[in-house]
């Protein structure tokens, strides 16, 4: 829906119904970011290559940098903030070795395993 310019976003975000005006540009990961403050979902090629960005978009790994905000609506979003219990993590990571992504640039060949690199 278009407001005032901008477009309105519905969306569930780790479990809770969220509504956010942005512009038609902004992508998902600045969605997150920005207008949420959940800054767990991170920007580091801005080009889907590293997978820093990657969120659950309903139950499908997503490069929330890639992804933009307008195209969420509607949707059941998962960034690293709603992740609980070690089958949720286990689960994410797997899918995110089966897209080829890394946890960032910065993520050295010890912290590849983890979800997220703790530099970061």
């Amino acid at each position: 829906m278009t407001v005032g310019g901008g477009h309105q976003v519905r969306l569930r975000v780790n479990g809770v119904s969220r509504e956010v005006q942005v512009e038609p540009r902004t992508t998902l990961a600045d969605l997150l970011r920005v207008h949420l403050g959940l800054t767990g979902t991170h920007l580091g090629c801005e080009h889907g290559v590293c997978g820093a960005c990657t969120v659950v978009v309903d139950g499908e790994s997503t490069r929330s940098c890639l992804m933009l905000a307008v195209q969420a609506d509607g949707t059941d979003v998962t960034t690293v903030e709603g992740l609980t219990g070690a089958s949720t993590a286990s689960s994410t990571r797997s899918r995110r070795r089966s897209r080829g992504s890394t946890a960032c640039s910065a993520a050295s060949a010890r912290q590849a395993s983890s979800w997220l690199c703790t530099r970061c």
